[in-house]
């Protein structure tokens, strides 16, 4: 169907789950045989897009002013004869995205519901966001793009189709992932915090961190001094990583989605504002909510502990909540988006 191009950024600021997410959607549509581009506003996402083996063009641009972009942006789809625009960003204007559709088709992933984006298709993929909410942003007069809307959509590496997965009589290892760049060391905090608790103090604990982390080297000195806790940067097999794991403690983000699909009985957090909402994993029974860290950070790492002694005296509970997750994320949103793009119309 011709060039598809992602437009994408990571950084220490945003960390790294936008372009994991288009990655995602990435390796699926090259299964199909599709050729896909990345471009970015500045070459730091670059070990995580060509790491991939994608060709990836760097506009040196500014990634939080999208506008100041769009001359540039048009000229590349322009020169480059691009078919399909996906974006993600949450720095993208009305203005933006009405220049940018005059020359290609606009996919856009998008998780906040702005204002109406004048784009040709809008992907929102949370298993709790309901069609009608994007209509209610559209005039009579405005065009409704087409909405891919809901959990069949959430785009999964396929690490992450479905496997059975065993919930042990005990809980020995802890999974502990606060978010790519971790700016309020969450992680660190709740790891001091455990460790003062007997009950708790001598779990195995997995703490994943990634390229942007803002406190590296503060948790592998708490590793070094403590054997039973383990630092993995950059992992490569992340399900591999839940799946050791009997708890996972996590921001929100696509690592919730991720976690469901493989069946790992959670603890969820806000660590960032866009994560604000994170409740509803907790009033839907799929998860326990611990609250939001960048607001209230000495209640949230309360309710991580409370949470984690809970999960532990409830074998029952961790048995309920996983098969309800694995239920609700099957994994197979990327090859279902993917199709989508392959066969997309007018």
């Amino acid at each position: 169907m011709g060039k598809i191009l992602f437009r994408v950024d990571g950084n220490e600021i945003i960390a790294a789950g936008h372009v994991m997410r288009c990655l995602s959607i990435a390796e699926a549509l090259r299964k199909l045989g599709e050729e896909v581009v990345f471009v970015v506003a500045d070459d730091r996402p670059g070990e995580l897009i060509t790491g991939k083996g994608f060709q990836m063009d760097v506009l040196n641009t500014t990634w939080n002013d999208l506008n100041q972009e769009t001359g540039i942006l048009c000229n590349y789809v322009q020169e480059n004869q691009v078919n399909v625009l996906l974006l993600d960003s949450y720095y993208v204007t009305k203005e933006y995205l009405q220049i940018l559709s005059q020359y290609t088709k606009i996919i856009y992933i998008d998780d906040l519901k702005r204002f109406d984006y004048p784009v040709h298709t809008i992907i929102h993929y949370s298993p709790f966001a309901k069609e009608e909410e994007y209509r209610e942003l559209y005039t009579a007069e405005g065009k409704l793009p087409r909405i891919l809307c809901g959990g069949e959509y959430i785009p999964l590496r396929e690490e992450f189709a479905y496997q059975p997965y065993e919930i042990k009589e005990k809980v020995s290892k802890v999974l502990i992932t606060t978010g790519g760049t971790d700016q309020l060391n969450v992680a660190g905090n709740l790891l001091n915090r455990l460790l003062e608790n007997k009950a708790l103090a001598s779990l195995e604990y997995h703490v994943i961190i990634g390229c942007f982390h803002s406190d590296k080297e503060g948790l592998q000195k708490l590793a070094e001094k403590h054997t039973n806790i383990f630092v993995h940067e950059n992992v490569n097999n992340m399900s591999d990583f839940m799946r050791h794991c009997d708890v996972a403690v996590s921001a929100g983000g696509t690592t919730l989605y991720e976690l469901c699909a493989c069946g790992i009985p959670t603890i969820c957090l806000e660590v960032v504002d866009n994560q604000q909402g994170a409740v509803i994993w907790q009033q839907q029974d799929y998860m326990e909510y611990a609250g939001n860290a960048y607001m209230d950070m000495e209640s949230c790492i309360k309710q991580c502990e409370k949470s984690l002694m809970k999960y532990m005296n409830n074998r029952r509970m961790r048995e309920e909540r996983s098969h309800r997750m694995q239920t609700l994320v099957d994994g197979s949103g990327a090859k279902r988006i993917a199709q989508y793009i392959v066969n997309m119309e007018g």
